[in-house]
């Protein structure tokens, strides 16, 4: 996830470590606000990777700045990380869900298309199972989990609206 936003940031102009995290949290702050201890590391695996690279400039006062900025091969790298399998982990599909639903700008059309249609699969199989839990005779589910259960499904049907009356063409 955090590999996503941080090309994200960098995609348009080189950013120092501490501007990335200002720009993450200013976007995404609603789900996520990384430390740059999170951050540094992802940039080491984004470097090795050869997906960002990296400028250092000394300035005048002889402190030395490094900035890091989208490379050719970091557009097919950030392709590559945004159609990774996504986790089963409900909890963490979302937050996946999200990084991805706001870098998707970086993709081109066919691919915007092709990861809504993927998603609205993983959401109804989401459905599907939440919709067989609550049919389950055999399921000893008290009241509380009956009602998270249900709610979770609301949110599901709101979120695949949602998914379903995204623009996806080059409006974007």
């Amino acid at each position: 996830m955090i590999d996503l936003l941080i090309l994200y940031t960098v995609r348009n102009r080189p950013k120092t470590i501490y501007s990335i995290r200002k720009e993450i949290i200013e976007i995404f702050g609603a789900f996520t606000k990384p430390s740059i201890g999170t951050i540094y590391p992802a940039l080491k695996r984004l470097l090795t990777a050869n997906a960002v690279g990296l400028e250092e400039i000394m300035s005048q006062g002889g402190k030395k700045s490094s900035y890091y900025s989208l490379t050719k091969s970091g557009k097919e790298y950030f392709k590559e990380v945004f159609f990774s399998s996504t986790r089963e982990n409900p909890s963490l599909f979302y937050l996946n869900l999200q990084s991805r639903l706001g870098t998707m700008s970086m993709l081109n059309e066919e691919d915007r298309v092709r990861f809504v249609s993927e998603i609205l699969k993983k959401v109804e199989i989401n459905k599907f199972e939440i919709e067989n839990q609550l049919k389950d005779e055999f399921l000893e589910l008290d009241y509380y989990q009956t009602q998270m259960l249900k709610h979770t499904l609301e949110e599901l049907k709101s979120l695949e609206a949602y998914i379903k009356n995204l623009k996806v063409n080059n409006d974007g």
